[in-house]
């Protein structure tokens, strides 16, 4: 958590600085946003298929202007990400047949840090692209592992739950990854496409597991 804040503290501190000497040329701008997820991981998981998770983000946008074309952005969003497979398993000789489902469930407070680039297409209306590092810390979340186990062709329930962040085969809380999105700006409004590489692998025991998440997102801007 100490990172977070540090990540923090040191953009906002560039932030003003950027401010500062840009306040003559355009206005810093909120904008507050919302959108859908849909994540997954770099996870392998076998003979499983992979499936995108829908979540959620709602959060703030800060713009700081450095020209009248490039800014540099940062803000503070919840954002529920995940991954899901299911699939079925044949244990063998119809002595044990396994039909399973895992759902990671993971919520995160996220930091970005980008570069962005406008294009002035029309009088009120411009393109954004933008890209950079984020930060976020796991929060809270409770992964299910529902399933369907077969035993000489009777079925029975199989499921558990678990707290995503924190147990012994649970995931690792901090995660560090680029981010880039191309936008529209029509006056106030903000629409935009997002894609998010995480960089650290999160799993623990051996699971390879780093998120991917693609967003869209609509904003209003003042």
């Amino acid at each position: 958590m100490k990172t977070i804040y540090t990540f923090g503290i040191v953009a906002l501190m560039s932030f003003f600085g950027f401010s500062v000497s840009a306040q003559h040329v355009l206005p810093v701008r909120f904008t507050f946003e919302g959108g859908i997820n849909f994540s997954n991981s770099s996870w392998d998981a076998g003979d499983l298929d992979k499936k995108a998770r829908v979540g959620f983000q709602v959060g703030m946008m800060v713009e700081y202007p450095v020209t009248d074309a490039f800014y540099v952005q940062s803000g503070l969003s919840y954002t529920r990400k995940g991954a899901k497979v299911e699939g079925f398993r044949p244990e063998g000789s119809g002595y044990s047949d396994l039909n399973r489902e895992i759902t990671m469930n993971q919520m995160y407070i996220q930091i970005p840090l980008y570069a962005a680039y406008k294009i002035e297409v029309m009088p009120g209306t411009k393109i954004v692209f933008n890209a950079g590092p984020y930060i976020a810390q796991g929060i809270a979340g409770t992964s299910k592992v529902p399933g369907k186990v077969t035993f000489w062709n009777e079925n029975y329930l199989a499921t558990g739950e678990f707290s995503t962040f924190g147990g012994h085969d649970s995931l690792k809380r901090f995660d560090f990854g680029l981010g880039t999105g191309a936008g529209v700006e029509f006056a106030s409004v903000v629409l935009t496409l997002r894609y998010e590489l995480g960089l650290t692998d999160i799993g623990k025991n051996d699971l390879d597991y780093k998120n991917r998440n693609a967003a869209l997102t609509l904003g209003y801007k003042f």
